[in-house]
């Protein structure tokens, strides 16, 4: 009996689970096949992430502006202007799917907001002067994209086989080649693509800050987020000798001195994410571990 592509291009559709990345290898192969360019070009920029600004509508999402602030981790930022506050907190998620796929449940997604822009807010409100900015994007929004994208793909799947394009043997032949474009002209893969308000493509890519499995008393945990921001093994193994010596300070906070002390020497060799931003995050990290 033949295989019919399209069918089973459906059944990955309808199961949930099914990846949306598998559903889009799947998809490439399909549009390749049918000599669907636009398809094509599309699906690429869901598997591989969108290399500019220019997203789909269901990419743009309204985060939270927040300050990290060293000691109290992210704190509310709020912004005079209601119509700069949009714009501030407008992220456009250019990550391919494969990387949204991937975000834990656990996690606070954070996306960094340009010096220049940042500055500006800062220029008018000068208590976050020292604090860096970022808007955190709820886990919802972000795995909706995934869901946008498996919808498209579901709907052009029903188009497909409502045309009689069904890919027998994985082929498809001349004429269903013939009657392909018809099948894309009944929804837009894209949506609306609307870039007002982008503040600027190197800052919508997100990070995932695991902070929140970092418990009280669980140095694995601490160590594994401590090495994720770039501080070397030793460096780390050397706070461990810090806190096991200082236990009773720490459980009065007395050892929170020597922590910065330590930070000032580890923070040197923390190349990948900057001092500035990693110094930050370790803080709120071992303010979680010492249970305060």
């Amino acid at each position: 009996m033949s295989e019919s592509m399209v069918l089973r291009f459906q059944a990955m559709a309808l199961d949930n689970e099914s990846s949306v990345t598998a559903l889009l290898r799947m998809a490439k192969a399909i549009a390749i096949k049918l000599n669907l360019a636009n398809v094509s070009e599309w699906i690429d920029n869901e598997l591989n992430g969108y290399k500019d600004a220019k997203v789909p509508d269901y990419r743009v999402v309204l985060g939270q502006l927040r300050a990290v602030h060293p000691m109290h981790g992210l704190i509310e930022a709020p912004v005079a202007n209601s119509e700069f506050e949009k714009r501030l907190s407008t992220v456009h998620i250019m990550s391919s799917i494969g990387e949204l796929e991937s975000i834990s449940p656990q996690s606070v997604m954070t996306f960094p907001i340009s010096t220049q822009y940042a500055h500006a807010l800062q220029a008018s409100q000068p208590e976050f002067l020292r604090f860096s900015l970022v808007r955190i994007v709820g886990n919802t929004k972000l795995v909706n994209v995934g869901e946008q994208v498996r919808n498209r793909l579901l709907s052009w799947s029903l188009e497909l086989e409502q045309q009689g394009i069904l890919g027998e043997n994985l082929q498809f032949s001349q004429q269903d080649k013939s009657r392909a474009p018809m099948t894309t002209n009944n929804f837009n893969f894209n949506g609306t693509v609307n870039n007002s308000g982008v503040l600027g493509s190197d800052n919508h890519h997100f990070k995932q800050q695991n902070t929140l499995q970092v418990t009280a008393g669980d140095f694995e945990a601490l160590r594994d987020r401590l090495e994720t921001l770039g501080f070397a093994t030793e460096d780390v193994q050397e706070l461990k000798t810090i806190l096991d010596n200082e236990q009773d300070s720490a459980k009065s906070g007395g050892v929170l001195p020597k922590v910065y002390a330590w930070l000032g020497k580890a923070g040197m060799r923390v190349l990948d994410v900057g001092i500035d931003k990693a110094a930050p995050l370790a803080i709120e990290a071992i303010s979680k571990y010492l249970g305060s």
